[in-house]
């Protein structure tokens, strides 16, 4: 069983960068059990994760200096293909990812929406997704390279395709 220490920086599946704030008992069906108790500052929010289960819901370590590294190659030498499926089944096929924890399925999430974004836009949703994906992937590098965030954007961001420029406005002849 992997354990943490108190002030740890982890990753929790969906909510991203955390720090282990305390470790606490508390009574559950006349048990008592121990929980991490996790503060995701960004979020202004906390949770309380069984330490005996801690693992199985993806709890998991910041990842190291070789694993961003192989990360960053990964997300520029990704070739991007178009959506296999239909559109609720791609955001359920996401969400799933989203909910492993992998930062290479995050990673994958987040090339896919820089692709498509360059050819066609984002939805709503697609872009609330790019935007929660990039963040956790920005969160997670600067702590593992002990940079600052911007810093850590600065590592993916040449391979962040630019922006589509919006189409001039057409002149109507009178």
């Amino acid at each position: 069983m992997e354990t943490f220490q108190l002030g740890e920086k982890v990753i929790y599946p969906q909510f991203g960068l955390g720090t282990i704030a305390e470790v606490t008992q508390k009574q559950v069906n006349g048990t008592s059990l121990e929980f991490y108790r996790l503060e995701f500052p960004i979020k202004q929010m906390e949770i309380l994760v069984p330490v005996m289960r801690a693992k199985e819901n993806g709890l998991r370590k910041v990842m190291n200096h070789d694993e961003v590294d192989e990360l960053i190659d990964c997300i520029s030498t990704s070739h991007q293909i178009s959506k296999p499926q239909q559109w609720h089944r791609w955001r359920k096929k996401t969400l799933a990812q989203l909910k492993t924890g992998d930062p290479h399925e995050i990673g994958k999430i987040y090339c896919y929406l820089q692709s498509l974004e360059q050819k066609k836009g984002l939805s709503y949703t697609e872009r609330k997704i790019l935007l929660q994906v990039e963040r956790m992937l920005i969160a997670e590098i600067a702590v593992a390279k002990q940079v600052s965030e911007n810093e850590a954007e600065e590592l993916i961001a040449p391979r962040k395709p630019k922006p589509r420029a919006a189409r001039p406005a057409r002149k109507l002849a009178n």
